[in-house]
């Protein structure tokens, strides 16, 4: 088990708008579920700095880790993970390997969440 494995300790769903209908998008629906996760976090500056972030709202990242010997998990922009109850949009979602192992490929997911709603 790797450095960030051990961190995984939460475990993550996903919902996704499916195909719009004569031109509507209807709500999103359940799309992944049973993920293992980081618990959310608050953006590291590399993080911000890498990504161009300058905005009110207060942004969190977390690491989708797949089981052992599996792909990575579709997660896209937009979607919507659910995480510990909550619910957050996902704006970046980029490939990321443990820099302990080098060996665990995972996602690094970015969402934000309102302050003050």
């Amino acid at each position: 088990m790797s450095g960030l494995q051990l961190f995984a300790t939460a475990t993550v769903s996903t919902k996704r708008n499916p195909a719009p209908v004569a031109g509507r998008v209807t709500a999103a629906v359940a799309y992944l579920s049973g993920l293992a996760a980081t618990p959310l976090w608050p953006l590291r500056p590399e993080t911000v700095q890498a990504l161009g972030i300058a905005s009110p709202r207060e942004m969190k990242e977390c690491f989708v880790v797949p089981a052992t010997g599996t792909a990575l998990a579709d997660i896209r922009e937009g979607d919507i993970l659910v995480h510990g109850g909550g619910e957050y949009i996902v704006d970046s979602v980029a490939e990321w390997t443990d820099t302990l192992t080098g060996l665990v490929n995972c996602l690094q997911i970015v969402v934000s969440a309102i302050k003050g709603t």
